[in-house]
């Protein structure tokens, strides 16, 4: 064991691959990582649910209602109308989507942090990590957010 792990700090090319990740560790640790975030607009307005459904009529979306569950704070902390249109084919990661979760009867809106095979992992703003046991796919899919309004 220990001539293995001599072996992974001095043979190459072993030792490039493990001096590789210790540096990456190490940034981690010192600098952390932050997710990579496209925020949209949210305006203050006494009329925020008039606003949201007149502008997601003219865009041919949807406004949804935010719960407060916290999980996309401090964008979100409930209460907002978030106005959605359907743009699945042009969802990048760091945009924020409204979708439907089997683990939840109520519509999600989540943060794209990464496409694999299976679709779209999500994660709240609030959480240290993504949900990896969900995906979000063209099926439950339901829009991407591009503008917020918050009652005044």
């Amino acid at each position: 064991m220990r001539n293995l792990l001599k072996s992974a700090f001095t043979s190459w090319p072993h030792c490039v691959a493990t001096y590789v990740c210790l540096i990456g560790a190490t940034w981690l640790l010192a600098f952390g990582w932050k997710p990579v975030k496209k925020d949209f607009p949210i305006y203050d307005s006494p009329i925020a649910d008039v606003l949201a459904h007149d502008v997601a009529e003219k865009l041919n979306g949807r406004a949804w209602n935010v719960s407060f569950t916290g999980s996309m704070r401090p964008l979100l902390t409930g209460g907002e109308y978030v106005v959605t249109v359907y743009r699945f084919d042009d969802l990048e990661v760091g945009q924020v989507v409204v979708y439907r979760a089997s683990y939840n009867s109520n519509p999600i809106i989540h943060r794209a942090v990464q496409k694999d095979s299976h679709g779209w992992l999500m994660s709240g703003d609030s959480a240290k990590v993504s949900e990896s046991w969900a995906r979000v796919t063209r099926e439950n899919y339901l829009g991407t957010a591009v503008v917020g309004y918050r009652k005044t």
